[in-house]
């Protein structure tokens, strides 16, 4: 009776430690917003604003291309979108012919003392004038485009930060010729850092977005405890390991975790 009360004893022991067990999952920390940027156009790189490891603002600038052709292109749009002088005396001279016709129907109905040819000869120049006063506003809406397409054009000589952040890349020199669509600055917001684990499908079953959890991140030799919430899991599991992918953002404003450290999950 002894020996089977040690064994139950004993069974009961294992029981409380399946009961209890734990599982670990690690995963890597990165930033939640790292951008790598490029120019749109080709060009010579004529000035670099930052290098690497400033503190940059959103819509800061970072470089610039040589844009002087493209400034005195905007200048030439400019001059021709205001030269309004030609539209202004149109207009003018057809409100005199206006009042010219006016009376000129006035006396040909009253008296007769003016031909009718005069008078159709007069509203035949109204309407001409008329009509090139509508051809020339309907140029000036194109001016105008022309002129912004020209400005949105030069503003695409400067490359401006989309995020504030710190600068991790320069990859280019002044002098160098840049290629549209060629990476050449990085920029790296490390306020919130996101980690992405995969975990057993059977932990899980109770996580969903928005869930608080508790992280361990390693902070020089140390892990550290951060709190953190679930911003995504997975609707399938990976068909080669069955894993699940779950993501977790957790605030680092004093910047002392480094995108890169292990994180850990503990269930």
């Amino acid at each position: 009776m002894r020996i089977i009360a040690q064994v139950l004893f004993l069974v009961l022991i294992a029981g409380i430690g399946q009961t209890h067990a734990s599982a670990t999952f690690e995963g890597l920390v990165n930033p939640l917003y790292e951008v790598k940027l490029a120019l749109p156009i080709d060009g010579i790189v004529s000035k670099i604003f930052v290098k690497e490891g400033d503190h940059v603002l959103k819509a800061e600038k970072l470089l610039k291309l040589d844009d002087i052709l493209q400034g005195l292109e905007v200048a030439r749009r400019k001059e021709v979108y205001e030269d309004n002088a030609e539209l202004e005396a149109n207009k003018k001279n057809i409100l005199i012919l206006k009042a010219l016709l006016d009376s000129s129907q006035k006396l040909f109905e009253s008296t007769a003392s003016i031909s009718h040819d005069e008078v159709t000869n007069l509203e035949m120049q109204y309407h001409t004038l008329n009509g090139r006063i509508s051809v020339a506003e309907a140029k000036k809406k194109q001016e105008l485009i022309e002129y912004n397409i020209s400005r949105e054009v030069l503003a695409r000589y400067v490359l401006l930060a989309p995020i504030s952040g710190t600068v991790t890349s320069v990859k280019i020199k002044e002098g160098e010729w840049g290629k549209a669509g060629e990476m050449m600055v990085t920029i790296v917001d490390k306020s919130v850092c996101v980690v992405d684990f995969n975990i057993e499908e059977r932990y899980v079953r109770t996580l969903k977005a928005g869930k608080p959890v508790s992280l361990r991140v390693r902070e020089g030799d140390a892990m550290t405890l951060k709190k953190g919430k679930i911003v995504f899991v997975s609707s399938v599991a990976d068909r080669a390991s069955a894993l699940v992918k779950v993501k977790v953002e957790f605030e680092n404003r004093s910047g002392t975790v480094i995108p890169g450290v292990i994180a850990q999950i503990l269930f």
